[in-house]
């Protein structure tokens, strides 16, 4: 049987197809050699180099601001020496490079050498804030100096010093107790974080996004060619409530007033916007922790409070007069500065009446009983927020509700309604005399107005990420009329005839209340002075405190502490300072 021959086109398909394969094929194997003798070293390095060390570096934090956008806190460029270490270097070319580097810093070559062998990872920092001619001799000499190298780090700068320590806060470490929180929210253990108050309670907020040092290596963890540096984004900024030249008005009146006279070592004063709860300015006592802290006997400055419940209970109408004149309460005699006649709800507050204010506390024991009426009281006197939290954004633990005590005693009540029990603060004082100028509204005070994104410069603000609203805690229980007696008490005060008649002459209407409230020295005082203005239209409402002080007498008139410095800061606050 005759085979079937191939038919040629067939064979001449298959011819095209293996010459085809084959031309493909050495093209391939010359590509292969081509880049394997050509480029094969450029691309070995690139492959190793996909391996590199990331370091991150600190994240510069967000500024602080006062209300009209001046600076108070910022970061300034801090130049720091960083050490890289080198593959298989022994301890003499150590020693060779901490002889070398103390050459050109202020550092001793043991300390040197000791930070160069720290084994803290590839890389780590050998000194922090080089002065500029530190740095110029390091860039020199950098060729002599293997693995050595200088960044930049943002440093916490506090524009006006100790000006607002008390509430800005300052920054740290992570502490060891607190690591735990800090490490299950991405933190890095040498990173630093806000350590008090404003600092602290807006971490998340003023915490930048870290940036990175980019080390390339080769396999074998060996630095190649130079680290590339990739910034941080700075934090958002706050916006304070503060002014700036009130708060240095409260400073300069307290220290004035602590070198005037031998006897006043401490003094407070919070100015707060009475519609919003913004605190406008706030004394700074690092001691003591400024006014939301420390805790007085407030005094005549509670009357308001305690007038307001006897009226409301029923206890007192508004047309009643009480006899001002020595009563005896169990076996000890009261009176009132003076004995003051016949009074009423608004000479009660104008002339500043203790027994005004002792019948209140009888007739409410009377009405309720002992124990009912100390629990009455303390119900009154906390919707103004008297004796609890004002509820600042400050960190938990940072406010003080004030001292309160358990005994119950006839005498211990009539004494509360007079301010001679119970301790406030004055931030507690501030929010309750803003509660009255209001019109019976308790706003929750607060220090930050606005959170914004990082600005391009001091004289521009960045988007706004947050603004904060007023909140109003609670509405007094109390009549509108009630509290516009209470108004008008307090600006009757003011005049002649009233406790604070010196503020008769003042170009700006004050509506006040005075207060000495007695200490364990019989012979000093605390010195209170609470209110607002303009009294028709409050714009600030304040309250001033000097604890444990003689009062100051003048041609017969006294002029307690606490309403020398209360002038003094108004009138930088209006701008009404009269020619000497």
């Amino acid at each position: 049987m005759q085979q079937k021959k191939t038919p040629k086109s067939l064979s001449f398909r298959l011819n095209i197809l293996f010459l085809v394969t084959f031309v493909l094929f050495s093209a391939l194997v010359f590509r292969l050699g081509f880049l394997q003798i050509v480029h094969g070293e450029e691309y070995r390095e690139m492959t190793e180099r996909q391996n590199a060390q990331r370091i991150s570096v600190e994240a510069p934090r967000g500024w602080m601001l006062d209300r009209n956008g001046e600076v108070l806190v910022y970061n300034t460029p801090v130049y720091t020496l960083t050490y890289t270490e080198t593959f298989n270097i022994n301890n003499l070319e150590i020693e060779v490079l901490a002889q070398n580097l103390a050459q050109h810093i202020d550092m001793e070559p043991e300390d040197i050498k000791a930070r160069l062998a720290r084994n803290e990872g590839l890389s780590h920092t050998i000194k922090r804030g080089l002065t500029f001619k530190e740095v110029s001799q390091i860039q020199e000499n950098l060729e002599s100096l293997p693995g050595i190298d200088v960044i930049v780090d943002p440093e916490r700068e506090y524009r006006y010093d100790n000006l607002f320590k008390s509430f800005l806060g300052s920054v740290g470490n992570i502490s060891a107790e607190d690591w735990g929180y800090y490490a299950s929210r991405g933190y890095r253990m040498n990173e630093k974080v806000g350590r008090s108050y404003l600092e602290e309670h807006y971490e998340e907020q003023l915490r930048g996004t870290e940036g990175t040092i980019e080390i390339p290596v080769d396999r074998q963890q060996r630095p190649l060619g130079e680290p590339e540096l990739t910034p941080g984004q700075r934090g958002n900024d706050l916006v304070l409530t503060i002014d700036l030249e009130l708060q240095q008005a409260i400073e300069e009146s307290i220290q004035k007033l602590k070198e005037d006279f031998d006897n006043v070592n401490d003094a407070f004063f919070v100015a707060m916007d009475p519609h919003t709860g913004e605190i406008l300015g706030m004394s700074n006592d690092v001691r003591t922790v400024g006014a939301g802290r420390t805790s007085f006997a407030s005094g005549s400055t509670v009357k308001m409070a305690t007038t307001l419940m006897g009226l409301h209970e029923g206890l007192v109408t508004e047309t009643e007069r009480i006899n001002d004149t020595e009563i005896t309460i169990g076996n000890i005699r009261k009176s009132s500065w003076k004995n003051l006649g016949p009074v009423n709800a608004y000479q009660a507050i104008q002339q500043s009446s203790n027994v005004y204010m002792f019948r209140i506390g009888l007739r409410l024991i009377n009405e309720v009983g002992l124990s009912q009426a100390f629990d009455t009281a303390y119900n009154y006197f906390s919707q103004f927020g008297l004796g609890v939290e004002t509820g600042i954004d400050l960190p938990n633990g940072v406010e003080f509700d004030g001292y309160k005590s358990s005994r119950e005693l006839p005498g211990l009540l009539v004494d509360y309604m007079i301010g001679q029990y119970h301790n406030y603060t004055p931030l507690q004082l501030a929010q309750y005399v803003s509660t009255i100028a209001n019109g019976g509204y308790r706003m929750q005070p607060y220090l930050v107005k606005e959170i914004r994104r990082e600005a391009t410069s001091e004289d521009e603000l960045g988007q706004v990420v947050t603004r904060r609203e007023p909140k109003v805690l609670n509405r007094i229980d109390m009549s509108d009329e009630h509290i516009e007696m209470m108004q008008q008490g307090m600006e009757m005060v003011t005049e002649p005839g009233g406790t604070a008649s010196d503020f008769a002459d003042f170009k700006v209407k004050v509506a006040g209340k005075t207060g000495t409230a007695q200490t364990e020295d019989r012979d000093l005082n605390n010195t209170l002075f609470v209110g607002y203005a303009p009294a028709d239209n409050p714009q600030i409402a304040f309250a001033s405190v000097v604890p444990k002080s003689q009062e100051t007498w003048s041609g017969g008139e006294r002029s307690p502490h606490a309403r020398i410095i209360a002038r003094e800061i108004l009138e930088s606050y209006f701008g009404v300072k009269e020619e000497e």
